[in-house]
């Protein structure tokens, strides 16, 4: 309707050139990667536009320029706008039934609720079939995800043991220490090895042939050793990485829970976009996928904005994703 209503051919001239195509700026659905080259048209500055052919007018320019200032005036009125109910995960909520956005609705009643947008079939949903997903009670879910909430910052063992299984293992200090000094030893025995052997060629109890042979296969192995050696590093690395995320992740918390009990709906909001990056509800199942903070200057960033790749494939920088039931 809008397309119709802001078209200028129904005054009388045809024009082109009056949008151009756009690279995408944003996910179809939360739940799946771009799938379009194209996200969609633009307007242009009217002169751009290029005046191609006339055409019988159906209204005037005097009323086409007032349908414009009234559609500008409606725009700030409109019901996506309407920020009258207090959703608490507003745009955070998607459906896993069809991975579709969940968008909250009120009724006159009072009561609200979080609706698939599958279950209306519209051009932006480009489906042949409604979604069969049930509508979901704003309040109960609320409370859910923020009682959820509450318990992973007071618990945030939890999240060291999410952070650590995301790393690849949980190595102790002294297990790598003990790795460490087993690599040490294997290589001064391959090099013990190796002198031995050169005396033996030296005193003729070896052959050239013989010599080169053993010779090749205890430098493999010390090269297979130094390879042992370099992936240990990177674990020792990762650990010490590892050790000082927790530690930041152990302060935010305790500093974040001091003030969870008398929050206002305004705080709750707050942190529920820094700390949650979706909700997907499938039936009667809850998935809630934790972003954590992990260091301080992360606290200021939404965990969307660091994906720099985000129309590819999510990257995790600086924050720790976590996906929880």
């Amino acid at each position: 309707m809008r397309g119709i209503l802001t078209n200028p051919v129904y005054t009388g001239t045809v024009y082109l050139g009056r949008s151009r195509p756009t690279q995408a700026r944003q996910r179809h659905s939360a739940l799946q990667p771009i799938g379009r080259d194209r996200g969609g048209h633009t307007q242009t500055s009217r002169e751009e536009w290029v005046a191609v052919t006339q055409v019988p007018a159906i209204v005037s320019q005097e009323q086409f320029d007032q349908i414009q200032a009234r559609l500008a005036q409606n725009q700030p009125f409109a019901r996506r706008n309407n920020t009258a109910y207090p959703y608490l995960l507003r745009a955070l909520v998607s459906c896993g039934t069809c991975h579709l956005a969940c968008t909250g609705r009120s009724s006159r009643g009072g009561y609200a609720y979080y609706v698939c947008n599958g279950r209306h079939l519209t051009r932006a949903t480009r489906r042949e079939e409604k979604c069969p997903a049930r509508t979901i009670p704003v309040e109960q879910l609320d409370e859910l995800v923020w009682q959820d909430v509450c318990l992973v910052l007071t618990h945030p063992q939890q999240i060291a043991e999410a952070l650590a299984q995301a790393q690849g293992g949980q190595w102790l200090p002294q297990a790598l220490q003990a790795r460490r000094e087993t690599l040490r030893k294997a290589r001064v025995s391959v090099e013990q090895q190796l002198e031995r052997l050169t005396d033996a060629y030296l005193a003729k109890v070896l052959d050239l042939d013989e010599y080169k042979r053993r010779r090749q296969e205890l430098e493999q192995r010390l090269q297979a050793i130094a390879g042992q050696v370099r992936h240990l590093e990177v674990d020792v690395q990762r650990h010490d990485e590892l050790s000082a995320m927790v530690e930041s992740i152990e302060v935010f918390c305790q500093r974040v829970a001091q003030g969870l009990t008398d929050a206002t709906f305004e705080q709750k909001r707050q942190l529920i976009e820094l700390l949650v990056d979706r909700v997907v509800v499938t039936g009667n199942e809850v998935e809630i996928r934790y972003v954590i903070p992990t260091s301080k200057s992360s606290e200021q960033i939404r965990f969307c904005h660091l994906r720099l790749d985000y129309f590819n494939a999510p990257m995790l920088t600086h924050q720790f994703h976590q996906a929880c039931r």
